[in-house]
């Protein structure tokens, strides 16, 4: 056998298997109202569409169910599944008018043919080709009418067809207007974010100018701060620089001795000892030995020594080098007062004073 008609004899195998499983009205009708599962519309879609009398026979099955629909002789449950189905689609919808206003058209075709006494039709005839029968033979049949007839189902056909235009003009504009709303929405969300996002960028490079600001001003306060605590360690050093220690006669006070504390900044230490009344009024000069109290190894004399005045009181000071302490390796000493005599030769003790110098720790 040649393989064309090998192949063409499968092919006419395959439809004839394809029109016995879908071919039944049953399965049309299931078809037309979206009934069967989406595996099974596939297969009947593709059957169909490769098949022209099947194709033919799903029109005409559609066209007698509309007809069924509009006449009204469908029963109350296919009725709910038909409107289910076909009348959720505008073009449906207005396919459903036109069928009824060709039935309308068609009803007064009849009743100017009785006026006429024309023959009465079969009622057989209502069902042209048996359960084939198509509104496209209703159609054919109304050029049978006069001219005047013809004419007005003519603009009664238009009349409905404008309707239906204006139906389907009217749903463009809707969803016309919907989209152009729709895009005016995204265009006013694109133009707050974009403002938003001007308004955060603006936001942000003020927060960084404060911030640098802000850096700014605390590395000067910082600069400050290291400059007043130098300022202070300076202040405080040279106020260490110089110990005054005001002594007391002819007391030694273990408990609570005349103390003076030396730092690592001391230079001096200045001991100052006050002058009694009648002492004072010699107005002499004077001469201070300091040694320490453990072997009285002398330190320090100063001699010449005038006094000051302070208010009513008089004072000898003596200056005595901090690195004298510190080198005795002691921590109690006495310093002796003495007064130099009338004739300017000798010196005469006068008092003895205990203090103690200790080097600061920290």
């Amino acid at each position: 056998m040649h393989p064309l008609t090998e192949s063409g004899g499968r092919n006419l195998a395959f439809l004839l298997m394809m029109k016995q499983l879908f071919g039944s009205d049953q399965t049309i009708t299931s078809y037309l109202l979206n009934e069967l599962s989406e595996e099974d519309q596939e297969r009947f879609e593709e059957a169909y569409l490769s098949d022209p009398s099947l194709f033919e026979q799903v029109k005409a099955l559609e066209e007698e169910l509309i007809e069924d629909y509009v006449k009204g002789n469908l029963s109350g449950q296919e009725r709910r599944r038909f409107e289910r189905h076909y009348l959720a689609s505008d073009q449906r919808r207005a396919r459903i008018e036109a069928a009824r206003e060709l039935l309308r058209v068609c009803s007064l075709k009849a009743a100017a043919q009785n006026a006429d006494g024309a023959p009465a039709q079969n009622a057989g005839d209502d069902r042209i080709k048996g359960k084939f029968f198509s509104l496209r033979s209703r159609l054919q049949s109304l050029v049978e009418l006069r001219p005047a007839a013809f004419f007005g189902v003519a603009v009664a056909l238009l009349s409905l067809l404008g309707v239906g235009l204006g139906i389907e003009l009217l749903r463009l504009h809707g969803q016309l207007a919907a989209v152009s709303e729709e895009r005016a929405a995204i265009e006013r969300r694109a133009e707050d974010s974009e403002w938003r996002l001007v308004h955060e960028r603006e936001q942000l490079a003020q927060e960084r100018k404060q911030g640098v600001e802000l850096r700014d001003k605390l590395e000067k306060l910082n600069n400050q701060l290291d400059r007043l605590g130098r300022e202070r360690v300076e202040s405080q050093a040279s106020k260490n620089q110089i110990v005054s220690l005001p002594l007391t006669p002819r007391v030694r006070n273990i408990e609570n001795p005349n103390r003076a504390v030396l730092s690592a900044h001391t230079r001096f230490v200045v001991l100052q000892v006050e002058l009694e009344r009648q002492e004072a009024a010699n107005l002499r000069s004077y001469r201070a030995v300091v040694k320490t109290v453990e072997g009285e190894r002398e330190i320090w004399t100063q001699e010449g020594i005038k006094p000051q005045r302070r208010k009513s009181t008089q004072y000898v000071v003596v200056k005595v080098p901090a690195d004298r302490f510190k080198a005795a390796g002691a921590q109690d000493f006495n310093l002796t007062l003495d007064a130099l005599t009338a004739g300017g030769k000798n010196y005469v003790e006068l008092d003895s004073y205990y203090f103690q110098v200790t080097a600061n720790r920290h």
